[in-house]
Order: C-alpha cells, then structure tokens, then sequence
C-alpha cells in the first residue's frame, strides 16, 4: 500500500506546481466619442478657399445628425497622410499649401477612423486669384436699414449659392446659381428655387473681395422686415 500513497502523493505536487491558465481579462469597453454609432467620419477645414503658400485649420469630425456635427478626438485617428504639395504640422492640425504649388493641383488629406479610410481633396488656387467660394455671415450693412441680417451667404463649387436668414441644420432660405466676372466683379444670381424667398429682390450688383472680406454692392438679398430700397443695399460679409 506504501507505494501507492507516494504515487498519489507526486500527482498532487504536480498538480500544484502547474498551474492551469490565467484569466482573460474581459476587453475595455469601446470609447464612445470615438465610434458613434451610425455616423460618419469626415475632415472639416476652417475654409474652402485653397491659396498657394496657405495654412488651414484641419478638424477630424464626424456627423451626428439630427444634432448636427461634432469634433472627433486625435486619439480617435490614425495612419494620417498627405500627398500632392503641401504637408501637415506635427500635431495634425494645421495643412501648409507649398508656394510654388501649381495652380490647380490636387491635395489630399486622410486619416484611419474605426477601420475605415476618411479623406478630403482640395484644389489649389493662386496666390491673388479672386474667387467667391466659401460660407459666410453678414458683418455690416448700408443702405438698407431694418433689413434682416443674413446669417448664411454661401458660394458653393459648381457656380451654386444660397442664402439664409437664421441657420438652423440644413435649412436654407433660398438657392440658385450664380456667375461672376473676377475682372470686372459683376454678380448675377439666379434664384432656382426656395423655403422662402422675398419679394422684391435685387440679384445683381458688384462683388469685391477685400482683405479677405467680401463685399456686395447695388443688391438686395431680401427681408421680412423691410421691401427694397432705391438703388440697393452694400453688404458687408
């Protein structure tokens, strides 16, 4: 019987002496600003406006309507890149267009968002090129005193426009095209369709850029409160 218990007795110690495998710790739960579910990623700039020699604001975002928008955390991104003529500061915040980029060249921006590629392309412009394109609030105006702020002058790519009175989503209060001579700063709107739409309004007039603002003059883009006035109203954006 004595070797029986010594045999017993050695199975225990082996058993001691291997333990079996430890635990799997159960996975961290996914972070919420970084996957929101149902939405998607995309890269917001602080203008659509391109200039050789520029630097732009670049914001990882990601929608989340009916609310609207949201910025998306770095820590949320990975495996940035650009190419075309330009490249992005250490912290992936700010894109420095070349000087001597060609006019018309492509750049492109993108980054890794839960699995999935998110990139933007951008269009160089010259240095002095006049152009319209870009959202914009009314700062001031003259000549037409009472009339309602606009608080949305969009000029859109494709030669597309629209105004709006009090943003609200994608609410617009009225839209069109629009054609624009940069030598002589004509403007003429054509007004396509709309929400609302005022009477009595004055689409053509002259635009000018100045020191980055926009300015139009001889125009009426309309109001609640007021009809138009002789000889139209200055805005100032």
């Amino acid at each position: 019987m004595r070797p029986v218990l010594v045999l017993a007795l050695g199975g225990l110690l082996g058993a001691a002496a291997c333990p079996g495998p430890r635990p799997v710790p159960p996975p961290s739960p996914p972070d919420p600003a970084c996957a929101p579910i149902g939405h998607f990623a995309f890269l917001g700039t602080d203008t659509d406006i391109h200039r050789q020699g520029s630097s732009i604001r670049v914001t990882p975002m990601v929608d989340v309507s009916p609310a609207g928008t949201q910025e998306l955390p770095l820590r949320c991104t990975s495996d940035w890149s650009v190419s075309g003529p330009a490249r992005l500061s250490a912290d992936r915040t700010m894109l420095t267009i070349d000087p001597d980029a060609p006019v018309g060249a492509t750049v492109a921006v993108g980054f890794r968002h839960a699995g999935e590629r998110v990139e933007a392309r951008f269009r160089v412009i010259g240095r002095d090129e006049v152009v319209l394109t870009g959202r914009r609030s009314q700062r001031g105006i003259e000549g037409c005193a009472g009339a309602d702020r606009v608080g949305e002058l969009e000029f859109q790519p494709g030669n597309r426009f629209s105004v709006t009175f009090t943003p609200f989503e994608t609410y617009r209060d009225y839209w069109g095209s629009y054609a624009f001579d940069p030598a002589t700063g004509r403007l003429r709107l054509t007004v396509e369709g709309g929400n609302f739409i005022p009477a009595g309004l004055d689409v053509e007039g002259q635009a000018e850029l100045s020191g980055g603002r926009l300015v139009l003059r001889d125009m009426f883009l309309g109001s609640r409160q007021s009809g138009p006035p002789p000889g139209g109203c200055t805005y100032l954006f």
